[in-house]
């Protein structure tokens, strides 16, 4: 033998991963879902922690939006993880459409950080940063309702993007 492994002696394999849902497109679907309507976010044997999909049905179970559930995936890739939207929670999470308050929200922190940019818009990564968001995508996404409820104006100059303030009211 030259240096290196001896191939035939060793033994592994990587086992099933979990796959999950996008972590934007969940939300979309959680806001337009019905009360009792069961929403699949993770196939797979386990959860692992820190997934942006997994933390975000966490957090809605931890404000009573949901439930949270299992059961053996018939594909035999081992569980599917559903959030069950609650009843009661049909209001609350639909609240951004219809100008509830934004006090407590992601949408909240986003724009005080936004208040605080002097000069170009930063980077989603480094907004999520700022504002405590759980990835670029959920940057993304609450810019977008902030400009869609009417706080925000983003204009563009050159290469680069500009934000105006137009509100900073309780409500989208």
């Amino acid at each position: 033998m030259r240096g290196g492994i001896a191939r035939e002696d060793v033994h592994y394999r990587i086992g099933p991963l979990t796959t999950y849902a996008d972590a934007a497109e969940l939300e979309r679907k959680f806001r337009k879902a019905d009360a009792g309507e069961r929403i699949v976010y993770a196939i797979g044997p386990s959860l692992t922690p820190g997934v942006p999909a997994a933390a975000l049905a966490r957090n809605w179970h931890q404000q009573g939006l949901c439930h949270l559930s299992r059961q053996r995936d018939p594909g035999g890739a081992g569980w599917q993880y559903f959030i069950e939207k609650r009843p009661n929670a049909a209001a609350s999470a639909n609240a951004v459409s219809q100008s509830c308050s934004i006090a407590g929200r992601p949408e909240e922190q986003l724009l005080a950080v936004l208040a605080r940019v002097a000069g170009p818009l930063p980077s989603l990564d480094l907004l999520a940063e700022r504002a405590r968001l759980p990835h670029r995508q959920a940057a993304d996404y609450r810019l977008r309702l902030l400009v869609e409820g009417g706080f925000i104006k983003i204009r563009r100059v050159g290469v680069n993007r500009f934000v105006e303030i137009l509100r900073t009211g309780d409500s989208l």
